[in-house]
């Protein structure tokens, strides 16, 4: 009986650290500048500061994580996470908009440039306090006419 009692108690485990890991922040895709892959592994949010009285989400995905940064999007423009990019979201009346985006990655000549209407979003997802989405350039986009390809599919815990 109680040998039995220690492998439940064992599956339970492992299956609770499972569960864990899947909830877990995930970013995958491509985040390219000047055709060269940018090394994007960990994705935040946390709220931002509201845009014409609406409330806006933050993401942050970076090559180092940005976990314990007290300002993560500071430190991924400035270069302190490694490539990063950081994305401002805000609910329209249908959908979600990208509001403001800055990139840093090593590949470019103006790493830490803001942009505006360079990144798109769809299928987003707001459901059992996560939100995911999927984040992407038109083809031959360009950021200080250095070309730039984002798509990525992200799942994060909403703030």
């Amino acid at each position: 009986m109680t040998a039995n009692l220690r492998s439940l108690a064992a599956a339970s485990l492992i299956l609770a650290s499972a569960l864990a890991l899947a909830a877990a922040a995930s970013v995958e895709g491509t985040y390219k500048a000047n055709g060269k892959d940018g090394k994007l592994a960990h994705v935040v949010a946390f709220k931002g500061r509201p845009f014409m009285d609406k409330p806006v989400i933050q993401l942050v995905f970076s090559e180092k994580d940005a976990g314990k940064s007290k300002s993560p999007d500071m430190d991924a423009q400035f270069g302190h996470l490694g490539d990063a990019l950081a994305i401002k979201l805000q609910k329209g009346d249908e959908h979600w908009d990208v509001i403001g985006c800055e990139l840093n990655h090593a590949a470019l000549k103006n790493s830490g440039a803001s942009a505006s209407g360079l990144v798109d979003i769809k299928d987003v997802t707001v459901a059992n306090g996560e939100i995911s989405g999927h984040l992407f350039t038109a083809k031959n986009a360009k950021v200080f006419d250095e070309p730039v390809e984002i798509d990525l599919r992200f799942h994060v815990k909403q703030p």
